[in-house]
């Protein structure tokens, strides 16, 4: 049971880690914020979308002001597919990730197509 609660707490690490940096890149005032992530089988690829809602309700797209903002993310999502690819779980292929910044709560959803 202890093994299985460590698994899970690294899990939601690596999404806590990828909601802190998102807050941190998006436009100030963004109230939601959503990633779309697509990563190639091999290799360390992948592509980028960002969207948020601001307090208006307004939604929007946003680049992130530094190139590092998506190389720290690429370096978690593959930690996360690795990890679940070392639970005996096939390598998913798409990321979704949004965030209420109010409440702090985020939700994941993992594709295993484009």
């Amino acid at each position: 049971m202890r093994q299985e609660v460590e698994l899970i707490s690294k899990d939601v690490e690596i999404c806590r880690e990828i909601g802190q940096i998102l807050y941190e890149a998006a436009p100030d005032g963004a109230k939601k914020i959503a990633m779309k992530a697509i990563l190639v089988p091999e290799g360390d690829v992948c592509t980028f979308e960002y969207d948020y809602v601001n307090s208006d309700g307004k939604s929007d797209w946003f680049l992130p002001s530094d190139g590092v903002v998506d190389q720290n993310l690429r370096k978690l999502l593959f930690a996360h597919r690795e990890f679940f690819v070392s639970q005996n779980q096939p390598p998913w292929k798409v990321f979704l990730f949004s965030m209420d910044v109010d409440s702090g709560k985020f939700s994941l959803e993992l594709s295993y197509d484009d």
